[in-house]
């Protein structure tokens, strides 16, 4: 089998076996690398003229510690799916480990500067802090209408990416994935209080994901509902509860 190993054009042959992402980023010439990458994908894969567009339309952005940051501009986005597919994913990454000789995870992200990664990353921050403020029961630092609307863009961005999101049975599938999470978000936002305009604003946050997944909103609430109930039996079901809120 032939050695699949990126070499860069910048080595020198007595250097030929050094990895291109050897020393500092500055030093990695990250076009380059992703040309390589484009030219090895359809080795391991049949080739897919969706791949093949979505791949050409990348942009190389950082090398930021084992992670390459790829993007797509707003325009191109759409076409981000074929290359979340579980498949070219992983052949993409196993590409990048065989060049560092080091796991690189491959992240692609809506934007093609560096700025517009570093505004996704101060995002991803204030998710982590309203999901680690939920766990800890701070939610007066954190009103629960922002963290649902925080959490229900991440998972718009999640399903637009998606590829044949349109067709019924991939809808199916990604609504099953989203249910033990909205269950479990659900569970957090109202562990300590449970009022009427807590139950609006995720019921709110139901409506928004379900036109996402094109489905009825009381379909996405019924199956988040029946996955509380088979997990927790014992605890009190939505409509004990708003029971309870009216006496």
């Amino acid at each position: 089998m032939a050695d699949e190993t990126l070499v860069s054009p910048n080595h020198s042959s007595a250097s030929s076996e050094a990895s291109p992402f050897s020393g500092s980023e500055g030093g990695i010439d990250l076009t380059w690398v992703w040309r390589e990458v484009r030219k090895r994908v359809f080795i391991k894969l049949p080739f897919s003229l969706g791949v093949a567009d979505a791949m050409e339309a990348v942009v190389p952005i950082t090398l930021q510690d084992d992670a390459f940051i790829c993007g797509l501009s707003p325009r191109d986005y759409p076409l981000s799916g074929h290359l979340h597919a579980t498949q070219v994913r992983n052949t993409i990454e196993n590409i990048l480990r065989q060049a560092a000789r080091r796991p690189i995870r491959f992240e692609l992200i809506e934007g093609t500067s560096i700025g517009d990664w570093q505004i996704i990353q101060e995002r991803q921050r204030k998710a982590h802090s309203a999901v680690v403020a939920i766990a800890e029961q701070k939610l007066q630092e954190h009103h629960y209408d922002d963290v649902l609307n925080q959490i229900v863009g991440e998972l718009r961005v999640r399903i637009m990416a998606t590829t044949d999101r349109t067709l019924p049975q991939v809808r199916a599938h990604l609504m099953l994935e989203l249910i033990p999470q909205l269950a479990d978000i659900e569970d957090m936002l109202f562990a300590e209080q449970d009022t009427h305009e807590r139950r609006r604003a995720m019921a709110r946050a139901i409506d928004r994901i379900a036109s996402y997944l094109e489905v009825l909103p009381f379909t996405l609430a019924l199956e988040v509902e029946r996955h509380r109930m088979s997990m927790h039996p014992d605890a009190p079901s939505v409509n004990s509860k708003l029971d309870n809120l009216a006496t």
